[in-house]
């Protein structure tokens, strides 16, 4: 792939409060890069020093083999597509939409329409078009917001927490139509959330920051399968964390017994690890069945989505442990709160972690 924009060791600063430390990625052309993490782990910093609407303390940000670290934001050609939409309330849908044709495109009355026209079109409101911002809902104030970055054709878009405003149903539906679009245009998405299922379901990599500190950057399926220490697999969740004493070959001494976990990092003997286990590689008994890394445990409660159903367990240091079943498989267990079960999972599916 061709990297379309380079950030060598940016970092921002405010006074004495670091937001982001030295920091170094590349984003692919035609990607889509999801930043993640925290409150204030610097994803919305690192977004505004790229759109040029905050000066970088140092490093070097390059948009192809260009410079633009201390480009003004209008000569980035990075539109943003902000949280709370950012649009003029003083004007029609299609004067927003053109708004960025008129300012920087200085394009002609009839061409500035006919691009609005086709961009209304395509993200389906046309018939919004004479509106005032404040007469539509928030889903289709998104979509003006889009239309009214799209309309550039921009190389990169830039969106700041583009959904987080709106409700759950409208929140899948735009998921989808931010994925379809990112197919069908070919632009570079860089995206910033704090939603992991968000950014799981739309990325094709991930980004995750930590205090201002880059934790892991990869496809979205690795990171969610080998997060790169304990922080991502608690920020990622999905998954139990234990943690016990190494005792070699992959076996950990743990509350619960010696448990085997045989991927990630390497832990010398006697060394005090936590590994984590995926919540839909664990299955369930009513009785000891002697399978590996089996464990008793109290069923707390349970939690449905859809055909899924999450179990929590209690196990017997008091952590809780996640399994995620299908339905069909819940209903041969007669389960009610406080029954005993035995838990299992294959020593393949065990990873070890690195703390920092």
């Amino acid at each position: 792939m061709t990297t379309i924009l380079t950030l060598d060791k940016v970092e921002k600063r405010f006074g004495d409060t670091v937001a982001l430390e030295p920091t170094s990625l590349g984003l692919e052309k035609g990607e889509f890069l999801a930043l993640m993490g925290p409150s204030g782990c610097g994803k919305s910093t690192t977004l505004r020093m790229i759109a040029g609407l905050e000066a970088a303390s140092g490093g070097t940000i390059r948009h192809w083999d260009r410079d633009i670290t201390d480009l003004p934001p209008w000569e980035r050609d990075m539109p943003m597509v902000w949280q709370s939409y950012a649009l003029f309330p003083f004007l029609t849908v299609r004067e927003n939409v053109e708004f960025g044709l008129k300012q920087k495109r200085r394009a002609t009355a009839v061409d500035r329409r006919k691009k609005s026209g086709e961009w209304l079109e395509r993200l389906g409101i046309s018939d919004l078009a004479d509106r005032k911002t404040d007469q539509l809902s928030g889903g289709q104030r998104q979509r003006v917001a889009l239309a009214r970055a799209l309309v550039l054709e921009p190389e990169i878009l830039l969106l700041d927490e583009p959904l987080s405003a709106l409700d759950a149903h409208l929140r899948l539906r735009m998921q989808s139509e931010l994925k379809r679009l990112h197919g069908d245009l070919g632009i570079t998405f860089l995206y910033v959330t704090h939603s992991q299922s968000e950014a799981f379901a739309m990325a094709d990599r991930v980004a995750i920051l930590n205090a201002g500190r880059l934790q892991q950057l990869g496809p979205a399926r690795e990171v969610h399968a080998a997060p790169a220490n304990r922080f991502v697999a608690e920020f990622v969740g999905g998954s139990t964390i234990l943690t016990g004493t190494a005792r070699g070959e992959g076996r950990i001494e743990t509350p619960m017994g010696l448990l085997t976990a045989l991927a990630g990092y390497p832990a010398a003997p006697g060394e005090t690890v936590s590994f984590l286990v995926p919540s839909n590689r664990v299955g369930l008994s009513e009785a000891a069945t002697g399978a590996p890394n089996e464990v008793a445990a109290r069923l707390l409660t349970e939690e449905f989505t859809g055909s899924f159903v999450t179990v929590y367990l209690e196990l017997a240091d008091g952590t809780e442990m996640k399994v995620q079943l299908q339905q069909s498989d819940l209903d041969a267990l007669s389960l009610a709160p406080g029954t005993p079960l035995y838990a299992s999972w294959p020593a393949e599916a065990g990873y070890v972690l690195k703390e920092v």
